[in-house]
């Protein structure tokens, strides 16, 4: 929208900076959007909030002072996998004062990992996209183990050999009945859906999300929407836990699928958005099975079943003649 864009461009440059890197985890480079994104994880919580800035302010500053791309930086892409870092471990780590402290390292890595993914995925025109968040959070959630001073909480899986489900925790059925609770399951299912992306349990901040991705692009919130709608679907429809179906962890990488497939980085279309939906549905899958590959090592999948998802996506549309990158 016009008006976003002129009022993104009046921001001060080190503030928009900072907003268009928040932005970035939808693929929003809009300073509006990003400080809707931003309003919304304080309102899913302070320290969220506060964890999510921390992050979003060293992945910027470490760019600037190791000297990467200027138009990278400005456009938010040293911004956005900090972003993500710094709520992700105050979610699975114990909150202590130290892990501030471990939140900022993190999101410097995260730079430094990013402008390493860049070089190494130029030539095959790939984005490396939150891939450096999840391998930094990885690391840094495996490396608690070595220290006394930090923990893992209550959130981060303990390691395990994976298990097949005993039973749904509610009937498949009752997500396809036309009862006035049904139609508040998929309301909550589906606006958390897109509200976990940043790890928000939440669906206000879901709203506020679809909001702001609204702001800078229809087609960009429509691919959302379609993506949240998948992750909910597919897993009923397959028989997965309806807790984790509810809470929208099964949705959240179909969210981030489909935006990418269907709106950013292939040239929009209907044959687009139709291998957008193939690559939301195929998510899901990959992330069934990546949580099960993690398990023994007590990780969470995060975002990389999204990674994995839309670089075969994207490699396989550079070999068609039907799809080409924007």
């Amino acid at each position: 929208m016009q008006w976003a864009i002129k009022l993104d461009m009046a921001i001060p440059r080190p503030i928009r900076v900072i907003l268009r890197g928040v932005g970035q985890v939808f693929f929003c480079g809009n300073a509006i959007t990003g400080l809707i994104f931003l309003i919304a994880l304080y309102v899913g919580g302070i320290t969220a909030g506060l964890a999510a800035t921390v992050g979003v302010v060293a992945s910027t500053i470490t760019a600037y002072v190791l000297g990467f791309s200027e138009d990278d930086i400005d456009a938010g892409l040293y911004g956005f996998n900090g972003t993500l870092v710094g709520p992700c471990l105050f979610l699975f780590l114990e909150n202590t004062p130290l892990l501030w402290v471990y939140v900022v390292f993190a999101s410097i890595l995260s730079s430094v990992v990013l402008a390493a993914l860049i070089r190494i995925l130029i030539p095959y025109k790939i984005p490396a996209s939150t891939s450096p968040f999840v391998l930094t959070c990885w690391m840094f959630m495996i490396a608690v183990y070595s220290f006394d001073s930090l923990t893992r909480g209550p959130v981060l899986p303990a390691p395990g050999i994976p298990e097949a489900i005993a039973g749904t925790d509610l009937p498949a059925t009752a997500w396809l009945s036309m009862a006035n609770e049904t139609t508040e399951l998929w309301y909550v299912a589906l606006t958390k859906g897109i509200a976990e992306v940043m790890f928000a349990d939440n669906v206000l901040v879901g709203i506020l999300f679809l909001t702001g991705i609204a702001i800078t692009s229809w087609r960009g919130a429509v691919m959302a929407l379609c993506g949240t709608f998948v992750g909910v679907t597919v897993p009923v429809l397959l028989g997965a836990s309806q807790n984790l179906i509810e809470m929208g962890l099964y949705a959240f990488n179909p969210v981030l699928t489909m935006m990418a497939i269907g709106w950013v980085f292939l040239k929009p279309s209907a044959g687009t958005a139709l291998l957008a939906l193939l690559a939301g549905i195929l998510t899901v899958i990959c992330q069934a099975g990546l949580a099960n590959f993690l398990a023994p090592a007590g990780l969470p999948t995060l975002t990389f079943p999204f990674v994995l998802t839309m670089w075969m996506f994207l490699f396989a549309a550079s070999m068609s003649k039907h799809w080409s990158s924007q």
